[in-house]
């Protein structure tokens, strides 16, 4: 018997561009070694930031060859549009799927709720498939109460990788406190 889609959601928050873009290297090589398929849906280009902490890693050519051809430029052209088919063409069936989001929190409304109906529209489709939903936001672009946030996932990824929030935040509480 099959299984249904798996969805995991998680969330971050970094504080500039290059610490996007170093936070998340460690993770992204690792999906690469394990031939986890990544996809990016990002408000702003991150090519450079990616391209020099690439730079200073010690990694094989080939490595580096494949972080470089996920897309790290922004989907300003296609914003709003074309999602469908982008994930039609992106996302693995049976297999792990990596779905990074990020951008201002507008932006990872409307590409989340985009995502959520095409899986829902093709549930069936993508039985027996794992997709790890990845939010992050900068730090000084939402005004929102945190726990808003946290309460839309179930871990939250930092610097020393995944953790399930209630590692980091207790949750009973009305503002989210740092354990």
């Amino acid at each position: 018997m099959k299984e249904k889609c798996v969805i995991k959601r998680s969330c971050s928050f970094y504080i500039s561009d290059m610490h996007f873009a170093t936070m998340l290297m460690p993770f992204i090589k690792k999906q690469v070694e394990n031939k986890i398929n990544v996809t990016t849906f990002l408000e702003n280009n991150y090519s450079n930031n990616i391209e020099l902490v690439l730079a200073r890693m010690k990694l094989q050519e080939e490595q580096k060859k494949q972080i470089l051809n996920i897309n790290w430029k922004e989907n300003k052209n296609n914003k709003y549009s074309n999602i469908d088919k982008l994930l039609k063409n992106n996302i693995l069936k049976g297999k792990e799927n990596v779905i990074i989001i990020n951008g201002k929190k507008e932006y990872l409304e409307i590409i989340n709720d985009m995502v959520r109906k095409f899986l829902d529209k093709n549930s069936k489709k993508y039985e027996d498939t794992t997709i790890f939903i990845m939010d992050f936001y900068e730090v000084g672009t939402f005004n929102e109460n945190i726990t808003e946030i946290l309460n839309k996932h179930e871990f939250i990824f930092n610097t020393s990788g995944e953790h399930k929030i209630e590692d980091v935040f207790e949750r009973n509480i009305s503002e989210a406190k740092v354990n």
